[in-house]
Parts: C-alpha cells; sequence; structure tokens
C-alpha cells in the first residue's frame, strides 16, 4: 500500500495486516516522501514494514514514523538479524521462496529463534523468483505437505480471488492465514476493495 485515500478504504475492511513496501526495486516501492505523508495518518490495523537485505539502521527509522508492527524481511537476512529486531520486541514476518523440493530442515535455526521468542516469529512462504517475491504466480501448495515445523506460516504468491476454496481446504495445522497482493490491484500498489471485500468474506465464512 501507499496511497492515501486506498490505505484509509483498505482499514476499513476485515483484515490483520497492511503492508508498505520499502525495498527500492519494488514496483510498490513506498518512497520516502510517501513514506512520510503515510506516517501523518492513523493507522488502525497492524502495519507491516517490507524490507529486502535492508540495513538495521534504516529499518529502525522508519519503526516510529509509519507505527510498525511487523517486519518483513523478504531477502537473505540470517538468523542474527532477525534476533537483533526481536529484541527490541517487534513481531517478524520471515519470508521463504518456495520452489519444488524445498528443504524445510533448512529451516531449523529459525524454528529454534520462533521457540525463544514464542508468538513473535512466523514464516511467509513466496514463490521463488529472483527479484525476492513480486511475481504473481503460485507455487505448489502440495509442498506444503512437507513442512513438519512448529512455526505458523502465511501463504503467498499469486493468490487470486478463485482461491477462496481451495484455501479453506488446506487443514495445514501452522497455516496462518493468506498474504494478497497483486491479484487484487488495478495498477502496483492500488488496491481493488470491492475485490478484496468480497474475497475475505468468502475466506472468513
Amino acid at each position: 500500500m501507499r496511497d492515501i485515500e486506498n490505505i484509509n478504504q483498505l482499514q476499513e475492511l476485515d483484515i490483520d495486516f497492511m503492508g508498505l513496501i520499502r525495498y527500492p526495486k519494488s514496483k510498490r516501492f513506498v518512497s520516502d516522501e510517501q513514506r512520510d505523508k503515510i506516517a501523518q495518518q492513523t493507522m488502525n490495523k497492524g502495519t507491516v514494514g517490507v524490507y529486502v537485505n535492508e540495513t538495521f539502521e534504516n529499518i529502525l527509522q522508519d519503526i516510529i514514523p509509519l507505527e510498525l508492527d511487523v517486519i518483513q524481511l523478504h531477502g537473505d537476512e540470517d538468523v542474527a538479524f532477525a534476533k537483533a529486531l526481536l529484541e527490541i520486541d517487534l513481531k517478524i514476518f520471515k519470508a521463504f521462496q518456495i520452489s519444488e523440493g524445498f528443504d524445510f530442515e533448512g529451516l531449523i535455526e529459525w524454528q529454534e529463534l520462533a521457540r525463544t521468542y514464542q508468538g513473535k516469529l512466523f514464516f511467509l512462504l513466496d514463490t521463488a523468483t529472483p527479484d525476492y517475491g513480486g511475481s504473481g504466480t503460485k507455487f505448489n501448495w502440495q509442498i506444503l505437505d512437507s513442512y513438519k515445523g512448529d512455526v505458523p506460516f502465511l501463504l503467498s504468491g499469486g493468490i487470486s480471488k478463485s482461491d477462496a476454496e481451495t484455501i479453506k481446504k488446506i487443514k495445514h495445522n501452522m497455516f496462518l492465514g493468506v498474504d494478497l497482493n497483486s491479484k487484487f490491484e488495478s495498477q502496483p500498489g492500488l488496491k481493488n476493495i470491492a475485490e478484496l471485500k468480497t474475497f475475505i468474506e468468502k475466506l472468513r465464512k
């Protein structure tokens, strides 16, 4: 999100979080100027700052102005970097790029960190791309059956308005929710509020 009017409309919906992408290579990038305008708004939903291999200092500079509740680490950040953010009492969504044969066993360190900071660290499973997400395509959701960990996850990557019934059939114990983005946009960074409202109502039933 980055358009003020669109943000205010979105906050009227039955959502839990709203994302602000602070990655300059994203076509949904929130510039410093846009950040300062957003900072003047009152947020009544959880606000997520999305970063890709950003410095700790730059993330810190966003936390207070944007009223960030969650930091989404969408790059190659390591466990130590996440731990430093958890130490200042933020929640984290750590994104992983999922492709065929993804090795969930490689997430052991992350799972240990999540146990240490109970209820503070969650996974976000997205479609693998060279550009750290934003592809608008799905990965094979059957791969989720291979995940035997105990860290709750959000499902991301190309979810569209035709997927509500399929999503409701996912019975994985750690499945927490969905990340909705490109398939509900009229243009990058501008959400179709009516389509989102309809989809969320279907999903909540």
